[in-house]
């Protein structure tokens, strides 16, 4: 079976192959184990207390009777059916169907295999933060809240002063779009059932397949338990990329600078484009539709809306080939998020949801008359972001490069434990990742590997670098060394990701920032006439030193050219020795040739001068040695070897004043 890829970052993939996106996942501070995001030191007695509470209670749940046993093993299989559903339940064309059925058919097929396994400690670990959240509630539900509820409100009027009305950002989503492209190629799958992807995950499918519960992110044998009759089509990328790339020439008529999230997916900002025409947005947006079914003959869905969180939302409505709008009013945005399912606005995965509805948060507009009680049990980053939801407060812009904190490519194949085989895939993801790292121009200095076992656990490693690097060599060097600390391992799927990144510095840039200009200078004739710069020869050392121009190192044809022309002279730091010096730049080159000359030499000096105390010390003991061995002989007369030796101490010391020399003059 060929590798089924997915590339977090690289826009040739489709949206819906890409991992949701879960606020408490994304906020460190939610499984914190200390009290540092309670507000003071009550809350954290009460936390305390509620967590020994926690233990006690789950301690006396072991001697309850089977009734009771039976009734929270019944609670916690359908908190785990609802897990193994997937972060794709609620896409389009599925809220007509039969969850229970379909997610009892998702376990029963699931169950005995590591997935499940490993679904289930998440989801038995999740209950467990439920349950201490949920107690740490009952201590609060019941105090004088006033203080918070003020805190709360002021904090809305300073969102609410924020809300900018001013732009008409549209998301456009192609419907379908690896299965509508495959239905233009063969149009007999229109008709039955069809999904692209293989036995190990599907990417899509198609409307008629959803019917029966076959979503993206889904294997394609519980697909096949779903829908016996369900046509599996293999992915052909080069076919998605060139209807994406029609799709985009449309999308930059309309706002060249639109924000691709992947192939099937862009924001646009309409609102310089309205200016220059009597359309309504909508009435644009139904003219790009239209455009793109004439092009492709492929159909997108869009919202319209005063942010992008709300246009995202909005785009989902009419879905597919339908469009929504909703207008740029405060009034009609907060009675648009009142009804709002809190699992529908982006960032809100499975893990979020189960902990607001555990709260008694269902919608937005629920999230206000729970304010305080939110206030007091989420930490500040999950909170701030439920008050945005609540306001349908979002980002105006579609710049991307705020947002870029990190880079990875990450690939799924059949089970790999061999050594050599996991350093080949190493090197395959690292050459992958330079290239998306040199498209866009960054470097990085964290270099991180996520290895996803058999069993699907998944272990990181990272390490950062001392320096930027962006070359494959560099971070397949430091990815091997992760991945040699977690061998022994039999993984299927590796990723490797670059964080901590700045934009790539050109040549000139490398080199400038070892300098230091402090002001230019341009010398004038006796006229006070400014003169044109004229390169000059190189000049000699002594003028480098002193500082000072020699009329003789100026280029004799510009002498004869009977020209006053004179060098543009700067005050520069030499970035060796530390010293200003006002000279031009041919002559500052040269300066900085002698200091690294001299720097080099003194080094070897030194290190000449180390080797010889060496030797000069052990001649000593050695001259020792036989001088008191020559005064215990008869004669009394110095040895041959003796005075063989003291000739060879004092070349060691004439040497050593040579080395001493040398050093005073490169200093």
């Amino acid at each position: 079976m060929e590798d089924q890829s997915v590339d977090e970052f690289e826009d040739q993939y489709s949206s819906q192959v890409i991992e949701e996106e879960d606020l408490f996942f994304d906020d460190p501070s939610f499984d914190q184990d200390d009290n540092n995001h309670f507000e003071d030191g009550e809350s954290a007695a009460l936390f305390a207390q509620a967590v020994a509470q926690h233990n006690q209670l789950s301690t006396h749940a072991q001697d309850k009777d089977d009734e009771i046993q039976g009734q929270a093993q019944e609670v916690s299989e359908e908190t785990l059916r609802n897990r193994l559903a997937g972060a794709s339940a609620h896409k389009a064309g599925l809220d007509s169907l039969d969850k229970d059925r379909v997610n009892q058919i998702i376990y029963e097929a699931s169950k005995g295999s590591a997935f499940f396994e490993n679904e289930q400690k998440k989801d038995h670990a999740l209950t467990k933060r439920i349950d201490e959240m949920l107690q740490r509630y009952d201590q609060i539900k019941d105090l004088d809240l006033t203080l918070e509820q003020s805190i709360v409100d002021h904090k809305i009027r300073e969102l609410e002063e924020s809300r900018d009305l001013t732009q008409a950002i549209c998301h456009l989503d192609m419907d379908a779009f690896y299965a509508s492209v495959e239905e233009l190629d063969d149009p007999s799958l229109k008709d039955v059932p069809m999904a692209v992807g293989g036995m190990s995950m599907l990417c899509t499918s198609n409307y008629l397949a959803r019917k029966s519960g076959v979503r993206s992110g889904m294997p394609g044998f519980i697909a096949i338990k779903l829908c016996p009759s369900l046509k599996m089509i293999p992915l052909h990328f080069p076919k998605y990329r060139a209807a994406s790339a029609k799709v985009r020439d449309i999308f930059k008529k309309y706002d060249p600078d639109f924000l691709p999230m992947s192939l099937d997916e862009a924001y646009l900002n309409l609102t310089k484009y309205l200016t220059t025409t009597d359309l309504s947005p909508a009435e644009v947006v139904e003219q790009i539709r239209n455009e793109i079914f004439e092009s492709t003959r492929l159909t997108a869905s869009a919202g319209i809306a005063a942010n992008r969180m709300i246009a995202k939302v909005c785009s989902d409505i009419n879905k597919p080939n339908g469009q929504y709008f909703l207008p740029s009013e405060p009034e009609a945005i907060m009675e648009f998020t009142k009804n709002l399912s809190i699992r529908k606005v982006p960032g809100v995965g499975r893990v979020t949801q189960r902990v607001l509805e555990a709260l008694g948060v269902k919608t937005c507009g629920d999230i206000y008359g729970r304010r305080a009680l939110l206030y007091r049990l989420l930490s500040p980053i999950s909170f701030n972001f439920m008050l945005k939801s609540y306001l349908g407060l979002g980002s105006t812009s579609l710049s991307s490069e705020s947002s870029r904190k990190s880079m990875s490519v990450e690939r799924t194949f059949n089970p790999i434990s061999d050594r050599a085989a996991l350093r080949q895939k190493v090197d395959q993801l690292s050459e992958l990742l330079a290239q998306d790292l040199a498209k866009d121009g960054l470097r990085g200095k964290t270099v991180s590997i996520k290895l996803k076992l058999t069993s699907f656990t998944v272990r990181a490693r990272a390490k950062t670098f001392p320096s930027y690097i962006s070359s494959s060599k560099d971070i397949a060097r430091i990815a091997k060394d992760l991945l040699e600390k977690e061998l022994p391992v039999n993984i299927r799927l590796m990723g490797i990701r670059m964080s901590t990144l700045k934009p790539q510095a050109n040549e000139d840039q490398g080199v400038k920032k070892y300098f230091s200009v402090v002001t230019n200078k341009i010398i004038n004739d006796d006229d006070g006439n400014s003169n044109n710069y004229t390169p000059m020869k190189r000049p000699r050392p002594d003028d480098i030193e002193s500082g000072t121009i020699n009329d003789t190192s100026i280029d004799t044809d510009t002498e004869m050219q009977g020209t006053s022309s004179r060098p543009v002279l700067m005050d520069l730091i030499c970035p060796i020795c530390n010293r200003q010096l006002q000279m031009d730049n041919p002559q500052f080159n040269y300066h900085v040739d002698e200091c690294l000359t001299k720097v080099t030499v003194k080094a070897i000096l030194q290190e000449q001068d180390h080797q010889g105390m060496e030797v000069i010390g052990s001649g000593e003991d050695s001259n020792n040695s036989s001088t008191s061995s020559s005064c215990n002989s008869e004669n009394g007369h110095t040895s041959n070897h003796s005075r063989k030796r003291m000739g060879t101490s004092n070349r060691q010391l004439r040497d050593k004043a040579r080395i001493k020399s040398l050093l005073d003059y490169y200093s």
